[in-house]
């Protein structure tokens, strides 16, 4: 089956979350199928990056956006009622070459990531129509609104009430929608909220794996430093938690690896927190780190930091938010916080307690091999390309 795969970013490196379920995705339907990926790209693609796409895909094509082409889609969007992140990717350009790839190619069907592309795929005659949501984005936008300075929140919860109307108006338009969680499904206010497939995120347990070494870090955060959700983490962090925990550790310190850190976090000057930046391979710093702590207040989805960390064996402490997605058991995968005092407490009581992090460490990498592997959250996605119109409920 020839199916045509649709995104807004190029999917390699996978620095962002919706790159790296992306690319795993096709590499697991490029063995079935003949892939043939049409995406947006607003940055610059090493020629090493286009070639591994290219070797798992029949065709790749690749859709330059310009700021200028973007600033006055915002702008002339203020009069319409389309989400601003769709109008940020919906170029009438880009429509007409994604017009042209779908005569050359005539897929049998259509793969389209998120809702900011669905403008392209959704009136196309294919009787395979997927869109995966990925997460319940309006719910995540709607989470921030009050976090967000008084003069920015009025845009946010414009784009949220927006989002929120457009998810569910694209619906109907697939054959079949897929997102990441129970948790994120039970969000999309859609009379067939139930139809939706769960197609979670995995984990490449080959290349995140245990490595003795020595731990020099005593708390590690990953991720983009730049999304929202992130900043926020680290910000409840370094605010809440902090204060409490350097009574019994003054010398404590957080590391926070990841790249383009925002501006509220290059502006702390506490001693207690260190900023990596851009890293080439996060497992460098997992297998130092005794804690991963990552007890997210925001968003929604599936958090691949909390993933591959287990999947290090690295002891994990997070929120009940961050784990409903996943749904490890507290005390035996993972280590569940839900308030400044708890994670607090949670991070003394684990450094304490070498033996038993060490434990929750080991459990936590036997769960991920044997259910978070990207083969089997894949398996859900190609009966989907198998068996066409099937509803499959989520247990």
């Amino acid at each position: 089956m020839k199916i045509l795969v649709t995104l807004s970013r190029f999917p390699f490196p996978t620095d962002k979350g919706d790159k790296l379920r992306a690319w795993f995705q096709i590499q697991s339907l490029s063995k079935h199928h003949e892939v043939h990926l049409f995406c947006l790209n607003d940055e610059t693609i090493k020629k090493e990056h286009h070639e591994t796409v290219a070797s798992v895909c029949a065709s790749v094509t690749i859709v330059n956006l310009s700021k200028r082409g973007i600033f006055y889609r915002l702008f002339k969007n203020l009069f319409s009622q389309l989400p601003f992140q769709v109008a940020w990717f919906t170029s009438d350009s880009a429509q007409r070459k994604f017009q042209k790839i779908t005569e050359q190619v005539k897929p049998d069907s259509v793969y389209c990531q998120l809702a900011r592309m669905a403008e392209y795929c959704k009136n196309l005659p294919q009787k395979i129509r997927i869109i995966d949501y990925q997460d319940a984005f309006s719910k995540g936008l709607e989470r921030r609104i009050e976090h967000e300075p008084f003069w920015k929140r009025w845009l946010v919860k414009m784009e949220y009430k927006r989002l929120k109307k457009y998810e569910i108006e694209i619906f109907d338009k697939f054959t079949q929608c897929t997102i990441i969680s129970k948790q994120d499904a039970e969000l999309i206010e859609h009379p067939r909220q139930k139809d939706l497939v769960i197609i979670k995120n995995g984990v490449d347990s080959d290349y995140f794996k245990p490595e003795p070494n020595a731990k020099t870090i005593d708390l590690l955060f990953t991720g983009n430093m730049q999304y929202e959700p992130n900043v926020n983490c680290v910000l409840y962090i370094m605010n809440e938690v902090m204060p409490i925990l350097t009574k019994e550790f003054p010398f404590i310190q957080l590391v926070v690896a990841g790249k383009n850190p925002a501006k509220e976090l290059t502006d702390l000057t506490s001693k207690s927190i260190q900023l990596t930046g851009w890293v080439n391979d996060l497992r460098v710093y997992f297998k130092q780190a005794r804690l991963l702590v990552a007890p997210m207040q925001i968003g929604v989805g599936m958090q691949n930091k909390l993933l591959e960390a287990m999947s290090m064996g690295i002891p994990v402490i997070t929120s009940t938010l961050a784990n409903n997605a996943i749904g490890a058991t507290h005390g035996k995968h993972i280590w569940i916080a839900d308030t400044p005092q708890k994670v607090a407490e949670s991070i003394s009581f684990l450094l304490n307690n070498t033996e038993l992090a060490m434990k929750i460490g080991q459990n936590a990498r036997q769960w991920m091999v044997e259910k978070y592997s990207w083969d089997k959250q894949n398996e859900q996605l190609l009966r989907l390309f198998q068996v066409p119109n099937k509803i499959i409920y989520y247990n």
